[in-house]
Protein backbone atom coordinates (compact mmCIF):
# COMPACT_ATOMS: atom_id res chain seq x y z
CA UNK A 1 0.00 0.00 0.00
CA UNK A 2 2.72 2.19 -0.24
CA UNK A 3 3.10 3.11 -4.09
CA UNK A 4 0.38 5.76 -3.64
CA UNK A 5 -0.40 7.90 -6.01
CA UNK A 6 -3.12 10.75 -6.53
CA UNK A 7 -4.78 11.09 -10.20
CA UNK A 8 -5.27 14.57 -11.16
CA UNK A 9 -6.50 14.28 -14.92
CA UNK A 10 -7.17 11.76 -17.31
CA UNK A 11 -8.96 8.19 -16.80
CA UNK A 12 -7.30 5.12 -15.50
CA UNK A 13 -8.71 0.99 -14.93
CA UNK A 14 -8.15 0.54 -10.97
CA UNK A 15 -7.99 -3.14 -9.21
CA UNK A 16 -10.11 -2.26 -5.72
CA UNK A 17 -7.40 -2.26 -3.15
CA UNK A 18 -8.19 -2.74 0.87
CA UNK A 19 -5.32 -0.22 1.44
CA UNK A 20 -7.28 2.58 0.15
CA UNK A 21 -10.42 3.87 2.39
CA UNK A 22 -13.58 5.00 0.58
CA UNK A 23 -13.01 8.21 1.28
CA UNK A 24 -9.10 8.17 -0.03
CA UNK A 25 -10.45 6.56 -3.76
CA UNK A 26 -12.96 9.14 -4.09
CA UNK A 27 -10.41 11.78 -3.72
CA UNK A 28 -8.22 10.17 -6.06
CA UNK A 29 -5.72 8.43 -4.88
CA UNK A 30 -4.63 4.84 -6.28
CA UNK A 31 -1.95 2.25 -6.26
CA UNK A 32 0.57 2.96 -8.69
CA UNK A 33 1.00 -0.76 -9.02
CA UNK A 34 -3.19 -1.13 -9.97
CA UNK A 35 -3.75 1.29 -12.73
CA UNK A 36 -3.89 1.22 -16.21
CA UNK A 37 -3.89 4.53 -17.67
CA UNK A 38 -6.95 4.80 -20.11
CA UNK A 39 -5.45 7.86 -21.67
CA UNK A 40 -2.86 10.41 -20.83
CA UNK A 41 -3.08 10.23 -17.29
CA UNK A 42 -1.70 12.96 -14.65
CA UNK A 43 -0.58 11.93 -11.19
CA UNK A 44 0.75 13.20 -7.94
CA UNK A 45 2.98 11.48 -6.91
CA UNK A 46 4.28 12.28 -2.84
CA UNK A 47 7.44 13.54 -1.99
CA UNK A 48 7.74 10.62 0.03
CA UNK A 49 7.80 8.10 -2.73
CA UNK A 50 11.07 9.96 -4.12
CA UNK A 51 12.85 10.83 -1.29
CA UNK A 52 14.96 7.22 -1.79
CA UNK A 53 16.77 8.83 -4.65
CA UNK A 54 18.40 11.57 -2.75
CA UNK A 55 17.76 12.15 0.72
CA UNK A 56 18.02 8.36 2.12
CA UNK A 57 20.72 8.85 5.52
CA UNK A 58 23.36 6.82 4.89
CA UNK A 59 26.71 6.15 5.37
CA UNK A 60 28.00 8.87 2.59
CA UNK A 61 30.45 10.89 5.09
CA UNK A 62 27.82 14.14 4.71
CA UNK A 63 27.68 14.24 8.71
CA UNK A 64 30.82 15.09 10.88
CA UNK A 65 30.60 11.90 13.17
CA UNK A 66 31.11 9.62 9.42
CA UNK A 67 33.63 11.88 8.19
CA UNK A 68 35.12 11.08 11.77
CA UNK A 69 34.94 7.67 11.31
CA UNK A 70 36.24 7.76 8.01
CA UNK A 71 39.39 9.92 9.34
CA UNK A 72 39.91 7.46 11.97
CA UNK A 73 40.22 4.09 9.56
CA UNK A 74 42.29 5.84 7.31
CA UNK A 75 44.60 6.78 10.31
CA UNK A 76 45.00 3.21 10.91
CA UNK A 77 45.21 2.75 7.32
CA UNK A 78 48.30 4.68 7.44
CA UNK A 79 49.84 3.58 10.27
CA UNK A 80 49.84 -0.17 8.57
CA UNK A 81 52.41 1.26 6.04
CA UNK A 82 49.82 2.67 3.44
CA UNK A 83 50.76 6.26 2.14
CA UNK A 84 47.73 7.06 1.09
CA UNK A 85 49.34 10.00 -1.21
CA UNK A 86 49.16 9.55 -4.94
CA UNK A 87 52.13 7.04 -6.19
CA UNK A 88 50.81 6.70 -9.55
CA UNK A 89 53.21 7.87 -12.54
CA UNK A 90 50.38 9.63 -14.35
CA UNK A 91 50.19 12.59 -16.94
CA UNK A 92 45.95 12.67 -16.21
CA UNK A 93 43.98 15.37 -14.19
CA UNK A 94 44.23 15.40 -10.65
CA UNK A 95 41.11 14.24 -9.13
CA UNK A 96 39.86 10.90 -8.34
CA UNK A 97 36.53 9.47 -7.58
CA UNK A 98 35.79 6.69 -5.20
CA UNK A 99 32.08 4.83 -5.72
CA UNK A 100 30.34 2.40 -3.32
CA UNK A 101 27.57 0.90 -5.37
CA UNK A 102 24.76 -0.24 -3.10
CA UNK A 103 21.94 -2.44 -3.58
CA UNK A 104 20.16 0.66 -2.12
CA UNK A 105 21.78 2.93 -2.11
CA UNK A 106 25.44 4.58 -4.07
CA UNK A 107 27.88 6.95 -2.10
CA UNK A 108 30.89 8.55 -3.68
CA UNK A 109 33.63 10.35 -2.54
CA UNK A 110 35.74 13.27 -4.87
CA UNK A 111 39.38 13.81 -3.93
CA UNK A 112 42.45 15.45 -4.85
CA UNK A 113 44.88 12.80 -6.16
CA UNK A 114 47.55 14.28 -5.06
CA UNK A 115 46.92 14.47 -1.63
CA UNK A 116 43.80 12.83 -0.52
CA UNK A 117 41.65 15.76 0.45
CA UNK A 118 38.27 15.48 -0.36
CA UNK A 119 36.75 18.00 -2.12
CA UNK A 120 32.41 16.54 -2.28
CA UNK A 121 30.78 14.10 -1.53
CA UNK A 122 27.28 12.83 -2.33
CA UNK A 123 24.44 9.81 -2.58
CA UNK A 124 21.64 8.39 -4.26
CA UNK A 125 19.65 5.98 -4.45
CA UNK A 126 20.58 3.14 -6.88
CA UNK A 127 17.87 3.09 -9.76
CA UNK A 128 17.75 0.01 -10.43
CA UNK A 129 15.66 -0.44 -7.50
CA UNK A 130 12.57 -0.47 -9.62
CA UNK A 131 13.62 -3.57 -11.10
CA UNK A 132 13.60 -5.16 -7.48
CA UNK A 133 14.35 -4.25 -4.04
CA UNK A 134 17.22 -7.30 -3.70
CA UNK A 135 19.68 -8.63 -6.33
CA UNK A 136 17.94 -12.13 -6.77
CA UNK A 137 14.88 -9.90 -8.38
CA UNK A 138 17.57 -8.05 -10.74
CA UNK A 139 19.23 -10.83 -12.08
CA UNK A 140 16.04 -12.34 -13.61
CA UNK A 141 15.03 -9.14 -14.74
CA UNK A 142 18.39 -8.63 -16.51
CA UNK A 143 17.81 -12.25 -18.01
CA UNK A 144 15.00 -11.10 -19.75
CA UNK A 145 15.14 -9.38 -23.25
CA UNK A 146 17.17 -6.26 -23.42
CA UNK A 147 17.83 -6.97 -19.44
CA UNK A 148 21.27 -6.36 -19.38
CA UNK A 149 21.44 -3.02 -20.79
CA UNK A 150 18.44 -2.03 -19.52
CA UNK A 151 20.15 -2.68 -15.75
CA UNK A 152 23.14 -1.45 -17.09
CA UNK A 153 21.61 2.32 -18.19
CA UNK A 154 19.90 2.19 -14.73
CA UNK A 155 22.88 1.98 -12.77
CA UNK A 156 25.31 4.13 -15.02
CA UNK A 157 23.32 7.02 -16.91
CA UNK A 158 20.74 6.68 -14.37
CA UNK A 159 22.62 6.81 -11.52
CA UNK A 160 26.23 7.37 -12.05
CA UNK A 161 26.15 10.42 -14.35
CA UNK A 162 23.83 12.44 -12.17
CA UNK A 163 25.82 11.85 -8.91
CA UNK A 164 28.91 12.30 -10.78
CA UNK A 165 28.05 16.03 -12.31
CA UNK A 166 26.60 16.82 -8.37
CA UNK A 167 30.15 16.14 -6.98
CA UNK A 168 31.68 18.31 -10.10
CA UNK A 169 29.14 21.02 -9.26
CA UNK A 170 29.84 20.67 -5.64
CA UNK A 171 33.92 20.67 -6.09
CA UNK A 172 33.62 23.69 -9.13
CA UNK A 173 35.62 21.26 -11.46
CA UNK A 174 35.25 19.91 -14.70
CA UNK A 175 34.76 16.08 -14.58
CA UNK A 176 37.53 16.14 -17.20
CA UNK A 177 39.46 16.38 -14.33
CA UNK A 178 39.15 12.95 -12.64
CA UNK A 179 41.92 10.64 -14.08
CA UNK A 180 41.23 7.56 -11.74
CA UNK A 181 38.15 6.28 -10.36
CA UNK A 182 38.08 3.35 -7.71
CA UNK A 183 34.51 1.23 -7.19
CA UNK A 184 33.48 -1.35 -4.43
CA UNK A 185 30.44 -2.97 -5.14
CA UNK A 186 28.74 -6.40 -4.52
CA UNK A 187 28.96 -9.36 -7.38
CA UNK A 188 25.94 -8.48 -8.68
CA UNK A 189 26.47 -4.96 -9.15
CA UNK A 190 30.15 -5.89 -10.43
CA UNK A 191 28.09 -7.57 -13.04
CA UNK A 192 25.18 -5.50 -14.09
CA UNK A 193 27.50 -2.84 -14.19
CA UNK A 194 29.84 -4.19 -16.21
CA UNK A 195 26.76 -5.39 -18.47
CA UNK A 196 27.78 -9.36 -18.00
CA UNK A 197 25.02 -11.60 -17.47
CA UNK A 198 24.83 -12.13 -13.54
CA UNK A 199 22.42 -15.37 -14.16
CA UNK A 200 25.99 -17.65 -13.16
CA UNK A 201 25.65 -16.10 -9.35
CA UNK A 202 21.75 -17.21 -8.85
CA UNK A 203 22.56 -21.13 -10.51
CA UNK A 204 24.65 -23.57 -9.39
CA UNK A 205 27.74 -23.60 -8.96
CA UNK A 206 26.95 -20.31 -7.68
CA UNK A 207 30.17 -18.79 -9.13
CA UNK A 208 30.81 -15.39 -10.56
CA UNK A 209 31.53 -14.91 -14.32
CA UNK A 210 34.88 -12.87 -13.19
CA UNK A 211 36.37 -12.41 -10.36
CA UNK A 212 39.15 -9.63 -11.23
CA UNK A 213 38.50 -7.05 -14.34
CA UNK A 214 41.67 -4.88 -15.10
CA UNK A 215 42.62 -2.65 -17.56
CA UNK A 216 39.55 -1.28 -17.18
CA UNK A 217 39.07 2.77 -18.38
CA UNK A 218 36.21 4.98 -17.64
CA UNK A 219 35.71 5.01 -21.64
CA UNK A 220 34.83 1.50 -21.12
CA UNK A 221 32.48 2.04 -18.21
CA UNK A 222 30.84 5.01 -20.47
CA UNK A 223 31.22 7.38 -17.03
CA UNK A 224 31.66 10.68 -17.53
CA UNK A 225 35.14 11.74 -16.54
CA UNK A 226 38.31 11.55 -18.55
CA UNK A 227 38.05 8.88 -21.07
CA UNK A 228 41.03 7.29 -20.22
CA UNK A 229 41.37 7.51 -16.32
CA UNK A 230 42.03 3.90 -15.07
CA UNK A 231 38.88 1.93 -13.09
CA UNK A 232 40.01 0.25 -9.91
CA UNK A 233 37.65 -2.79 -9.23
CA UNK A 234 37.84 -4.56 -6.18
CA UNK A 235 37.77 -7.95 -6.40
CA UNK A 236 35.07 -10.49 -5.72
CA UNK A 237 35.33 -13.47 -3.88
CA UNK A 238 32.33 -15.59 -4.22
CA UNK A 239 28.92 -14.95 -5.71
CA UNK A 240 27.25 -13.11 -3.13
CA UNK A 241 30.45 -11.58 -1.44
CA UNK A 242 32.02 -9.15 -3.83
CA UNK A 243 34.23 -5.98 -4.16
CA UNK A 244 32.82 -3.96 -1.07
CA UNK A 245 33.94 -6.51 1.70
CA UNK A 246 37.55 -6.82 0.02
CA UNK A 247 37.76 -3.66 0.11
CA UNK A 248 35.87 -3.35 3.68
CA UNK A 249 38.09 -6.08 5.23
CA UNK A 250 41.16 -4.11 4.19
CA UNK A 251 39.59 -0.92 5.78
CA UNK A 252 39.08 -2.54 8.72
CA UNK A 253 42.17 -3.93 9.25
CA UNK A 254 41.25 -7.82 10.01
CA UNK A 255 43.84 -9.21 7.92
CA UNK A 256 46.41 -7.23 10.62
CA UNK A 257 45.60 -8.11 13.87
CA UNK A 258 46.13 -11.10 15.56
CA UNK A 259 42.81 -11.09 17.55
CA UNK A 260 39.99 -12.51 16.04
CA UNK A 261 37.31 -10.35 14.94
CA UNK A 262 33.99 -10.34 13.42
CA UNK A 263 32.99 -8.21 10.50
CA UNK A 264 29.24 -7.70 9.47
CA UNK A 265 28.09 -5.55 6.91
CA UNK A 266 24.23 -5.02 7.11
CA UNK A 267 21.93 -4.63 4.34
CA UNK A 268 19.88 -6.07 1.66
CA UNK A 269 22.39 -8.54 1.39
CA UNK A 270 24.22 -9.47 5.27
CA UNK A 271 27.61 -10.33 4.77
CA UNK A 272 29.85 -11.75 6.73
CA UNK A 273 33.86 -11.88 7.64
CA UNK A 274 35.21 -13.82 10.63
CA UNK A 275 39.04 -14.17 10.86
CA UNK A 276 42.18 -12.43 11.48
CA UNK A 277 45.84 -12.61 9.83
CA UNK A 278 46.70 -16.25 9.70
CA UNK A 279 42.45 -17.05 8.47
CA UNK A 280 39.61 -15.16 6.83
CA UNK A 281 36.13 -17.04 6.52
CA UNK A 282 33.37 -15.56 4.28
CA UNK A 283 29.64 -15.73 3.80
CA UNK A 284 26.69 -13.74 2.74
CA UNK A 285 23.35 -14.04 3.61
CA UNK A 286 19.95 -12.70 1.81
CA UNK A 287 18.56 -10.48 4.98
CA UNK A 288 16.00 -9.32 2.61
CA UNK A 289 15.11 -5.73 2.22
CA UNK A 290 13.44 -5.52 5.66
CA UNK A 291 16.39 -3.60 7.16
CA UNK A 292 15.74 -0.50 4.95
CA UNK A 293 11.74 -0.72 5.31
CA UNK A 294 10.80 -3.67 2.10
CA UNK A 295 8.58 -6.06 3.62
CA UNK A 296 7.09 -4.16 6.47
CA UNK A 297 3.72 -2.47 6.03
CA UNK A 298 4.88 0.66 7.61
CA UNK A 299 8.33 0.47 6.18
CA UNK A 300 10.83 2.77 4.24
CA UNK A 301 13.76 4.08 3.94
CA UNK A 302 16.13 5.98 6.73
CA UNK A 303 14.75 9.49 5.03
CA UNK A 304 12.94 12.45 6.54
CA UNK A 305 10.18 11.17 8.85
CA UNK A 306 10.86 7.54 9.44
CA UNK A 307 11.23 6.51 13.05
CA UNK A 308 14.47 5.56 13.67
CA UNK A 309 14.93 5.12 17.71
CA UNK A 310 11.80 3.64 19.73
CA UNK A 311 11.31 3.28 23.37
CA UNK A 312 8.18 1.92 24.65
CA UNK A 313 6.92 2.50 28.69
CA UNK A 314 6.17 -1.00 29.96
CA UNK A 315 3.31 0.08 31.88
CA UNK A 316 1.07 2.03 29.38
CA UNK A 317 2.95 0.61 26.29
CA UNK A 318 3.02 3.92 24.73
CA UNK A 319 5.66 4.97 22.36
CA UNK A 320 8.42 7.55 22.56
CA UNK A 321 9.46 8.34 18.85
CA UNK A 322 13.20 9.71 17.52
CA UNK A 323 12.05 10.60 13.80
CA UNK A 324 15.20 11.80 11.06
CA UNK A 325 14.19 15.45 10.56
CA UNK A 326 11.94 15.99 13.89
CA UNK A 327 8.69 15.87 12.41
CA UNK A 328 5.97 14.01 12.42
CA UNK A 329 6.27 10.28 11.31
CA UNK A 330 5.69 8.42 8.06
CA UNK A 331 7.22 5.37 8.63
CA UNK A 332 9.69 3.18 10.29
CA UNK A 333 13.24 2.41 9.13
CA UNK A 334 15.43 -0.37 9.70
CA UNK A 335 16.96 1.44 13.58
CA UNK A 336 13.89 1.89 14.33
CA UNK A 337 12.35 -1.44 13.33
CA UNK A 338 14.86 -3.05 15.47
CA UNK A 339 14.28 -1.01 18.87
CA UNK A 340 10.64 -1.25 18.51
CA UNK A 341 10.82 -5.11 18.36
CA UNK A 342 13.06 -5.56 20.90
CA UNK A 343 11.45 -3.39 23.33
CA UNK A 344 7.61 -5.07 22.21
CA UNK A 345 9.65 -8.29 23.20
CA UNK A 346 11.14 -6.69 26.69
CA UNK A 347 7.98 -5.04 27.33
CA UNK A 348 5.73 -8.87 27.07
CA UNK A 349 3.46 -7.31 24.44
CA UNK A 350 4.83 -10.22 21.77
CA UNK A 351 6.13 -13.53 23.08
CA UNK A 352 9.42 -15.25 21.15
CA UNK A 353 7.39 -16.05 17.84
CA UNK A 354 6.71 -12.09 17.36
CA UNK A 355 2.49 -12.87 18.49
CA UNK A 356 0.62 -10.06 20.80
CA UNK A 357 -0.28 -11.12 24.13
CA UNK A 358 -1.17 -8.71 25.85
CA UNK A 359 -3.92 -6.07 25.30
CA UNK A 360 -4.45 -2.35 25.34
CA UNK A 361 -5.15 0.94 23.75
CA UNK A 362 -1.94 0.49 21.72
CA UNK A 363 -2.84 -2.70 20.48
CA UNK A 364 -5.54 -3.69 17.96
CA UNK A 365 -6.91 -6.19 15.41
CA UNK A 366 -8.26 -6.86 12.22
CA UNK A 367 -10.77 -8.63 10.61
CA UNK A 368 -8.94 -11.97 10.33
CA UNK A 369 -7.47 -11.69 13.64
CA UNK A 370 -3.78 -10.32 13.09
CA UNK A 371 -2.32 -8.02 15.86
CA UNK A 372 -1.13 -4.65 15.66
CA UNK A 373 1.20 -1.85 17.44
CA UNK A 374 0.05 1.14 16.67
CA UNK A 375 2.89 3.40 16.83
CA UNK A 376 1.59 6.60 15.82
CA UNK A 377 -2.32 7.56 15.41
CA UNK A 378 -3.77 8.99 12.18
CA UNK A 379 -3.78 12.26 14.19
CA UNK A 380 0.29 11.38 14.93
CA UNK A 381 1.19 10.44 11.85
CA UNK A 382 2.66 12.90 8.90
CA UNK A 383 0.34 10.77 6.07
CA UNK A 384 -2.97 11.40 8.46
CA UNK A 385 -2.97 7.12 8.56
CA UNK A 386 -2.42 5.38 11.01
CA UNK A 387 1.44 3.89 11.25
CA UNK A 388 1.61 0.08 12.81
CA UNK A 389 3.62 -3.03 13.22
CA UNK A 390 1.69 -6.20 12.47
CA UNK A 391 2.15 -9.74 13.21
CA UNK A 392 3.24 -10.40 9.17
CA UNK A 393 5.36 -7.80 9.52
CA UNK A 394 7.24 -8.94 12.60
CA UNK A 395 7.49 -11.97 11.22
CA UNK A 396 9.40 -10.57 8.20
CA UNK A 397 12.09 -8.82 10.57
CA UNK A 398 12.53 -11.81 12.72
CA UNK A 399 13.16 -13.99 9.30
CA UNK A 400 16.06 -10.83 8.78
CA UNK A 401 17.42 -11.16 11.82
CA UNK A 402 17.35 -14.76 11.75
CA UNK A 403 19.25 -14.99 8.17
CA UNK A 404 22.17 -12.58 10.15
CA UNK A 405 22.85 -14.35 12.85
CA UNK A 406 22.54 -18.32 11.09
CA UNK A 407 25.13 -17.08 9.26
CA UNK A 408 27.24 -15.89 11.91
CA UNK A 409 26.76 -18.99 13.93
CA UNK A 410 27.29 -21.48 10.93
CA UNK A 411 30.89 -20.06 9.94
CA UNK A 412 32.04 -20.70 13.86
CA UNK A 413 30.89 -24.08 13.60
CA UNK A 414 32.89 -24.67 10.57
CA UNK A 415 35.49 -23.33 12.64
CA UNK A 416 34.45 -25.21 15.32
CA UNK A 417 34.46 -22.36 17.58
CA UNK A 418 31.74 -20.04 19.21
CA UNK A 419 30.92 -16.70 20.39
CA UNK A 420 33.10 -16.65 23.32
CA UNK A 421 36.43 -16.24 20.92
CA UNK A 422 34.91 -13.09 19.68
CA UNK A 423 37.65 -10.29 20.40
CA UNK A 424 36.04 -7.63 18.16
CA UNK A 425 32.72 -6.99 16.11
CA UNK A 426 32.89 -4.17 13.82
CA UNK A 427 29.61 -2.99 11.78
CA UNK A 428 30.08 -1.50 9.08
CA UNK A 429 27.51 -0.09 6.35
CA UNK A 430 24.48 2.42 6.62
CA UNK A 431 22.57 1.20 8.78
CA UNK A 432 24.84 0.39 11.30
CA UNK A 433 25.48 3.38 12.41
CA UNK A 434 21.67 3.99 13.58
CA UNK A 435 21.83 0.63 15.22
CA UNK A 436 21.14 0.46 19.03
CA UNK A 437 23.51 -2.74 19.84
CA UNK A 438 21.75 -3.69 22.75
CA UNK A 439 18.12 -4.17 21.45
CA UNK A 440 20.17 -5.98 18.66
CA UNK A 441 21.60 -8.46 20.55
CA UNK A 442 18.22 -8.73 22.85
CA UNK A 443 16.60 -9.94 19.77
CA UNK A 444 19.00 -12.23 18.70
CA UNK A 445 20.60 -10.25 15.85
CA UNK A 446 24.20 -10.04 16.81
CA UNK A 447 26.01 -12.36 19.00
CA UNK A 448 26.28 -11.89 22.61
CA UNK A 449 30.06 -10.77 23.29
CA UNK A 450 30.46 -7.91 25.60
CA UNK A 451 29.61 -4.11 24.41
CA UNK A 452 32.58 -2.80 24.32
CA UNK A 453 33.77 -5.29 21.65
CA UNK A 454 31.48 -3.51 19.16
CA UNK A 455 32.47 -0.72 16.80
CA UNK A 456 31.03 1.07 14.22
CA UNK A 457 33.38 1.48 11.65
CA UNK A 458 30.88 3.24 8.91
CA UNK A 459 30.70 2.65 5.20
CA UNK A 460 34.37 0.60 4.64
CA UNK A 461 33.59 -0.04 1.19
CA UNK A 462 34.02 3.67 0.31
CA UNK A 463 37.14 4.04 2.62
CA UNK A 464 38.48 0.95 0.88
CA UNK A 465 37.94 2.17 -2.27
CA UNK A 466 39.12 5.55 -1.45
CA UNK A 467 42.63 3.49 -0.28
CA UNK A 468 43.05 1.17 -3.59
CA UNK A 469 42.44 4.59 -5.76
CA UNK A 470 45.32 6.36 -4.12
CA UNK A 471 47.66 3.65 -3.42
CA UNK A 472 48.75 0.54 -5.25
CA UNK A 473 50.01 -0.77 -2.38
CA UNK A 474 46.84 -0.84 -1.10
CA UNK A 475 45.02 -2.06 -4.44
CA UNK A 476 47.45 -4.91 -4.62
CA UNK A 477 46.80 -5.49 -0.39
CA UNK A 478 42.98 -5.87 -1.68
CA UNK A 479 43.69 -8.21 -4.52
CA UNK A 480 46.02 -10.47 -2.14
CA UNK A 481 43.20 -10.33 0.59
CA UNK A 482 40.71 -11.51 -2.10
CA UNK A 483 42.86 -14.24 -3.14
CA UNK A 484 43.17 -15.47 0.29
CA UNK A 485 40.05 -15.15 1.75
CA UNK A 486 37.80 -18.27 1.91
CA UNK A 487 34.44 -18.39 0.46
CA UNK A 488 31.73 -20.22 2.60
CA UNK A 489 28.50 -20.68 0.04
CA UNK A 490 25.66 -21.11 2.44
CA UNK A 491 22.88 -22.13 0.26
CA UNK A 492 24.70 -25.35 -0.18
CA UNK A 493 25.89 -25.45 3.36
CA UNK A 494 24.08 -28.46 5.14
CA UNK A 495 23.63 -26.89 8.58
CA UNK A 496 22.50 -23.40 7.79
CA UNK A 497 18.75 -23.95 7.48
CA UNK A 498 18.87 -25.39 10.79
CA UNK A 499 20.19 -22.74 11.82
CA UNK A 500 18.34 -20.02 10.47
CA UNK A 501 15.26 -22.17 11.55
CA UNK A 502 16.36 -22.01 15.20
CA UNK A 503 17.19 -18.06 14.59
CA UNK A 504 13.48 -17.02 13.96
CA UNK A 505 12.86 -16.45 17.38
CA UNK A 506 12.95 -14.22 19.60
CA UNK A 507 15.64 -13.96 20.56
CA UNK A 508 16.75 -17.81 19.53
CA UNK A 509 15.36 -20.99 20.54
CA UNK A 510 18.63 -21.53 22.79
CA UNK A 511 17.72 -18.25 24.49
CA UNK A 512 19.90 -18.67 27.40
CA UNK A 513 22.85 -17.72 25.16
CA UNK A 514 22.10 -14.10 24.64
CA UNK A 515 20.20 -13.70 27.72
CA UNK A 516 22.86 -14.74 30.71
CA UNK A 517 25.79 -12.96 28.09
CA UNK A 518 23.24 -9.63 28.19
CA UNK A 519 22.76 -9.78 32.10
CA UNK A 520 26.33 -9.85 32.40
CA UNK A 521 27.68 -7.62 30.17
CA UNK A 522 24.82 -5.00 29.38
CA UNK A 523 22.63 -4.75 32.50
Amino acid sequence: GKCRVKLLAGEVSAMPSSHLSAEEYAQGWRLACGIRPCSDVTVLVPDIASAYRDRIKTADLSTAGEVAVFEALLSVIREAGFPLTNTYDSTLPVCALAIDIGTTTVSAVLFDLQSGALLAEASCGNAQIRYGADVINRIIEQGKPGGIAKLRDAIVKETLVPLIAALCKQADISSECIGRVGIACNPTMNHLLLGVDANCIRTEPYLPAFYRRDGLTAADLELPVHPAAPICLAPNIGSFVGGDITAGVFAAMLWDSEALSLFIDLGTNGEIVFGNRDFLITCACSAGPAFEGGDISCGMRATDGAVEAVSIDEDTMRPTLTVIGAQKPVGICGSGLIDLVAELFRCGIINAKGCFIREGERIAYDRHGTGRYILATACESATGREIALNEVDILNFIRAKGAIYAAIDTVLSVLDMDESVISQVFVAGGIGGGINIKNAVRIGMLPGVRAECFRYIGNTALTGAYAMTLSPEAERKINEIARNMTYLELSTHPGYMDKFIAACFLPHTDAGRFQARQEKHYD
